[in-house]
């Protein structure tokens, strides 16, 4: 545990740092073409304020994030996870919430389309965002499907970064009833593909993947969910080898695209807990469990010079 009497101790969570460094390839690209974008990069997390909690009981010491800014780039890794973290949490409390309501089960589904130009990815996205609206408004899958997280992937190819391979993975939350096929609402992989095919008005067989999300050794199936959920999503999509044009029309291709979308029973259930927006909110979204039993005794400023933060002050 560290001393904050020291001088200039050098923040023990590393992530933080880990996260930040991920960022300084960015903001590199964007000096060459967008200075106010990279600007607001190199601010993002340059200051980190907690309280330093201390446990009534066991005397322990715990930091609680409490101030901070986020310049909320797509393309910003510490922002990605901020959001990621953010994403896990509030996903746990919405799927808690449905199956203490619900009886029900987890599917995991990717879908996606031919890989495309970067030059024709925001219309390929426009594409698939109206496809999987027809999609969702189908008879057969709103028989079968209570509802959905949706996030958006779009890495470069690994041997042509002038490709992208857009995709979309879902979370499904279906009725546990519907493996039993008395019900017919199963739905298997070669009808999902035909059903996406249709969706998307194409003449090939478009990849899908489903698979059920099964606990192992009595785990908790909604953190089998949530991890599954959050895996992909969010992720810093590798850019740094990207060469400088490419990265700017990227950037362009994106503007206004949202990773995240949700549907039926988790949209409800999210307006429900009244939680916030995960792609352009607060991306603090720290706590301590059993507040009642921490005292805060510190504020402490750390700030992110050559490589790591450090502590540049502290207040009683």
């Amino acid at each position: 545990m560290q001393n904050y009497n020291e001088k200039l101790p050098i923040l023990e969570e590393i992530e933080f740092q880990e996260k930040k460094l991920l960022t300084l390839p960015i903001i590199d690209k964007y000096q060459y073409f967008d200075k106010k974008k990279a600007n607001n990069m190199i601010d993002c997390g340059q200051r980190l304020q907690f309280g330093l909690y201390e446990n009534i009981h066991t005397k322990e010491h715990q930091k609680k994030l409490e101030e901070m800014y986020t310049c909320k780039d797509r393309f910003c890794a510490f922002c990605n996870w901020r959001r990621a973290r953010k994403l896990a949490i509030q996903s746990y409390e919405v799927l808690k919430s449905i199956e203490s309501e619900n009886k029900v089960r987890y599917i995991f589904a990717t879908f996606t389309v031919k890989n495309c130009h970067i030059n024709d990815l925001s219309k390929t996205i426009k594409l698939m965002n109206a496809s999987f609206k027809r999609m969702i408004e189908t008879k057969r899958f709103e028989n079968s499907i209570l509802g959905f997280m949706r996030a958006l992937e779009y890495p470069p190819q690994k041997d042509n970064k002038e490709y992208i391979h857009p995709h979309f993975h879902c979370l499904f939350v279906v009725p546990a009833k519907y493996f039993d096929t008395k019900h017919n609402l199963y739905i298997k992989q070669d009808e999902w593909i035909q059903i996406w095919k249709k969706a998307l008005r194409v003449d090939y067989d478009p990849s899908v993947d489903t698979r059920i999300i099964k606990s192992k050794n009595g785990s908790d199936p909604i953190a089998k969910a949530v991890a599954e959920t959050v895996k992909y999503p969010l992720k810093t999509v590798d850019l740094e080898n990207m060469p400088i044009d490419l990265f700017q029309e990227l950037v362009l291709q994106m503007k206004n695209k949202r990773a995240l979308a949700f549907g039926g029973i988790v949209k409800d259930y999210r307006k429900k807990l009244i939680l916030d927006d995960v792609e352009n909110g607060d991306l603090i979204y720290d706590g301590l469990e059993n507040e009642e039993i921490w005292l805060r005794i510190k504020t402490l400023i750390y700030k992110f010079e050559s490589g790591d933060y450090g502590l540049q002050y502290y207040l009683k």
